[in-house]
């Protein structure tokens, strides 16, 4: 895979380090509100399985729509975002840390399977449908998380390798280069410029001039490549990114909707709350006051 902007990864806490391994269910009626996790990409490989209701993922800029009883496969290093969900979804969620697999006693697996996973020249493909072994794999992996049982660690760890197992004899894909390869590579490494650059000036007036000079070639392909790989136009990832701020301090600030609606970078308030229905589906209001509800329920 490409070099990824390191402002999008996300730095996974393990709940047991010694483990490597993360597993939880998440009820999405207890989600604040409509998006449920934003762009990013991490190195660990991740598995989402529907246990209820319908999730959107856009994985490497295409759409996928995962419901109950399939499975979204997100490979290392994959930008990816949860763009909607119905609030009846119930998922659980595994999170691996690919260092699991290494060992002095495994090197031709190693070499064979991981490190070209790892390296993005194999991957996963992101939807899996009607394996019910493989989702109740999931399940029995949670349930042993969870309990904690003396020794299991060793068992987790095996379950580990037959989910990989059952993944490659049944799920991989080759990633084979294209003539195209060198110049997807560099559209991707001005994109990946980009977003550092929305990231860090986000709540400041960004001009299409401001990210000429940061990627050096001019207004009309930075629209055209930015659209290629991330699937949005650069005014509306500027936008998302302005309205994900602005959750974030409606939920966790005492701050009026109007200066959060200027701190983020909005100029105007009638066109941020416009754009933040537009973005969330309900108002910032609405936001603030499910929030406070459901944290009051608990």
């Amino acid at each position: 895979m490409n070099k990824r902007p390191t402002l999008y990864q996300e730095h996974v806490k393990m709940p047991n380090q010694s483990i490597g391994i993360n597993c939880f269910f998440y009820d999405c009626a207890n989600a604040p509100y409509s998006s449920l996790f934003p762009l990013h990409w991490h190195e660990h490989f991740e598995m989402i399985f529907i246990h209820e209701g319908e999730l959107e993922i856009v994985i490497e800029n295409e759409k996928h729509v995962f419901r109950e009883g399939e499975i979204a496969v997100i490979n290392p290093n994959y930008l990816h975002d949860g763009t909607s969900f119905a609030k009846e979804t119930k998922l659980y969620c595994l999170m691996i840390d690919m260092n699991l697999f290494r060992s002095r006693f495994s090197e031709m697996a190693e070499e064979s399977f991981i490190t070209p996973l790892i390296n993005g020249k194999i991957s996963f493909q992101p939807k899996i449908s009607g394996d019910e072994a493989l989702c109740d794999l999931m399940k029995k992996c949670y349930r042993i998380f969870t309990g904690e049982e003396y020794a299991y660690q060793l068992l987790l760890k095996s379950l580990m390798f037959e989910l990989f197992y059952r993944l490659f004899r049944s799920y991989v894909q080759e990633n084979n280069a294209d003539p195209s390869k060198h110049a997807v590579s560099v559209g991707r490494e001005r994109v990946n410029a980009i977003l550092e650059y929305v990231n860090e000036h986000y709540a400041e007036k960004i001009m299409l001039e401001d990210l000429v000079s940061v990627v050096h070639i001019n207004k009309f392909y930075i629209c055209k490549i930015f659209q290629q790989c991330t699937g949005k136009t650069v005014l509306n990832y500027i936008n998302v990114v302005r309205v994900q701020k602005a959750v974030e301090k409606l939920i966790s600030t005492n701050d009026s909707v109007t200066n959060i609606a200027f701190a983020v970078g909005f100029q105007d308030l009638n066109y941020f709350s416009r754009i933040f229905k537009s973005v969330m589906g309900v108002s910032p209001t609405d936001v603030r006051k499910k929030y406070r509800e459901d944290k009051n329920n608990i």
